[in-house]
This record gives C-alpha cells, structure tokens and sequence, in this order.
C-alpha cells in the first residue's frame, strides 16, 4: 500500500488493526483445470476463490506483530483453510536492528513476501513458482533484519532468516508430460531447515525517480534428502509523475533473474516408494532394504534459470496497464519444462484506498511438451484495513 494513499485503518484500543482481503478469479482456458498454475492463489479453473484473508496487525511501540490465515479453492473445487503467517517483531532496537520470530514469508526478491492480494496480476511469476516451493516459501522460525547505514542510499536493508519449511498440500501443479522423467522434480523444493538472506537497497534519484535493487539468497535441504541453494538479483526503476505528493501517473519497471542449483537422486523421492508400495512387501523383502535400494539411485547436480520483466503504467492511481514476460529454463531429466509466459493486464480501482479492484488479464503459455495454451481471467478483489506490519 503506498503511503499516500488514505488510511482505512480501523484500531481496537489504537493497538490492533484487522484486515480482510477476498480476491477471485474467473475465466476460461485451453489447459486442464489448475495444469498451469504455479502456486496456491493461482487460478485453477473457471471460478477460484484466490484467498480468503483475514488478518491482524499489532502495533504497541517497539512490538509489533501480525497473523493471517487463508483461504482458498483448488482445481476440484475443494476449499482449504490455513494459517499462513503469525509471527512477532521488535523494532527500533540497538544498531538498529529488528527481530522477527514464529510463522512468516521469507524475504526474497521482490515477490515471495507479498501477499496475493498484493500482486501486480492475477497470478504468481513462473520462475517464483518453480523455485521457491510453488511462489510462496514459509518459514517457522527467527529473523533479524539491519537498517545499514549507507548515507548514499534512502534505504538499505539486510536481512538473514533461519528455520523450518512449512510445508503443505498443494491443490495445483504443472502436469509431467510424456515418460516418466529420471529424476522428480518436486524434489528441489526446499524442506526441513533453511537459510534465506536479502539485502535492498533504494536510491532516490530525485523525488520523482527511484532505483531500487535487491540480491537474494536461500540455502537447505530439498526432499531429495540432498541441498538446493537459489540466488536471485533484481532491478526496479519506479517514475511518478507527483513525485511524494498524491495521485498523478506512475511508470513501474520490474526485473528479476534467479538461478537454481539442487542436488538430485534417481528414482522415488524418500519415504515416496515405501507410501505407493505399502502393500507390496515382497519387493522390499528380496533385498531387505527399501530405502537403499533408493539411495542408491544415480546423483546428479542440476540447474535452472529463470527471469522475469514487468512494466506497469499506472493513470492517476486509478486504472494500471501492465505487460508480463517470464521464462524458466527447464531441466528434461527433471520433468521441468523450458517455459514461457506473456501476460498483459489491465487493473481499475474504485478509490484512491483501492479497497475494491477488477483485473483482466490474458496469459499465453507455451512449452515444448505441451505446446501453446491460452488463458483468459478476470479478477475482483476487495480490501479492508491499511498495511500490515511485515
């Protein structure tokens, strides 16, 4: 929420703020129902509740806090219901450090610690999906951010988190396509414990012009029983037409590139063989050890790249165009496809506070293994309450 906008918060006792955020989508594609989606919020077929958000913040001087859970429908249709933050903050503490603790989205790059209704479209990037654990990397666990004083820029930050993956079932996925890959691709994703580090920084021009630039960096164990490690870097030029002042128009450029490097083992993923063979004992008796015999796949080191561009015009904070290129480069032994997504999308907001928005948007999808698909959906969001605490 940008700071000159009006406040719609509403207080309980001036210390507790609540937020409710739904957002859904409807449409039409050539793809199966949720074949395309990359993440959660994703739309998975003609009607898709993307989240159903109620939340609240706490602000009592130095602590802060802030909870959520979400709601959601996948491609069946099911509704899930889940937390997914609450966490605790210390603020404007000593060498002006903060300290976050419990349940919260990592931050990395520009894009895994923002919520779905903060999207600039109707769904998540590809290379964040496919990188960080289908777009939405969580963590239980401790944070410690530091305001650097570096007097050239308007804002510096660093960031390091360590914890435990929270896990959870997802209702989506880009279907496997063809024979069955050597290695599973899902097992890249990020499980047990990880380490994640962002460092931003934002250099103002002039009132008018910004530059902001992060680098990333997550390091942990994947379900391969292995390591995989992403590092990204990203690049945002934002222009405004009234510079700090109120409305006027604004041109947002946004790029980010990743890499990926996992360590992979041949075959079923751990613990995977032993849930689909449950019955068949036999099979695990000949050698008397199921799991070895899984260990003993071929290893293998990989890597993917991917990258995204997206510029937004916004009109007098009312109405945005924007126009999305992503690209992921896809690993064949992997069963991850080379992919490439364009999507051009237009975003009216009823008022300046945007607690009611409508999203239309069109997505051309291709890939090798299953060719091009078309996407046609349009979203309406509704929002109540001002920023939460992050």
């Amino acid at each position: 929420v940008r700071a000159d906008r009006p406040n719609n918060d509403l207080s309980l006792g001036g210390i507790l703020y609540p937020h409710l955020h739904i957002f859904s989508a409807y449409g039409y594609s050539t793809a199966p129902d949720g074949s395309l989606a990359v993440n959660d919020h994703d739309p998975q077929r003609s009607a898709t509740l993307q989240g159903f958000e109620p939340g609240i913040s706490l602000r009592a001087g130095k602590l802060q806090g802030f909870a959520n859970a979400t709601g959601i429908t996948d491609s069946d249709g099911d509704f899930s219901f889940t937390l997914e933050e609450g966490f605790l903050k210390l603020v404007d503490l000593p060498l002006d450090l903060q300290i976050r603790g419990g349940q919260y989205l990592n931050r990395i790059g520009f894009q895994n610690s923002v919520h779905n209704h903060g999207w600039m479209y109707v769904d998540q990037n590809l290379v964040n999906g496919r990188f960080l654990n289908e777009g939405e990397l969580i963590t239980q666990g401790g944070e410690v951010s530091w305001n650097v004083p570096l007097s050239m820029m308007q804002a510096s930050v660093i960031s390091a988190s360590v914890g435990r993956v929270q896990s959870h079932d997802h209702g989506h996925g880009e279907e496997e396509h063809g024979e069955e890959s050597e290695f599973e691709g899902e097992g890249a994703n990020f499980t047990d414990t990880i380490v994640s580090a962002v460092w931003v920084n934002q250099y103002d021009i002039d009132d008018m012009n910004r530059l902001t630039g992060v680098l990333s960096g997550v390091w942990g164990d994947n379900e391969f029983g292995r390591t995989s490690q992403v590092y990204g870097v990203g690049f945002e030029y934002l222009w405004r037409e009234n510079g700090y002042g109120v409305g006027g128009d604004s041109l947002r450029w946004r790029n980010e590139l990743m890499y990926r490097h996992f360590g992979a083992v041949s075959g079923h993923l751990p613990g995977e063989e032993e849930e689909d063979h449950h019955d068949e004992e036999d099979h695990h008796d000949e050698d008397g050890h199921g799991h070895d015999e899984e260990e003993g796949g071929r290893r293998a080191s990989l890597d993917e790249f991917g990258l995204y561009s997206s510029l937004v015009y916004g009109f007098d904070d009312r109405l945005e165009a924007g126009l999305r290129a992503g690209w992921v480069s896809g690993i064949s032994e992997a069963g991850l496809d080379d992919r490439v997504r364009l999507s051009p999308t237009l975003t009216w907001y009823a008022n300046e506070a945007r607690t009611v928005q409508a999203r239309l948007q069109y997505n051309w999808d291709h890939a090798d293994d299953f060719g091009s698909e078309h996407s046609v959906w349009f979203q309406l969001g509704v929002n109540f309450g001002g920023a939460h605490v992050r």
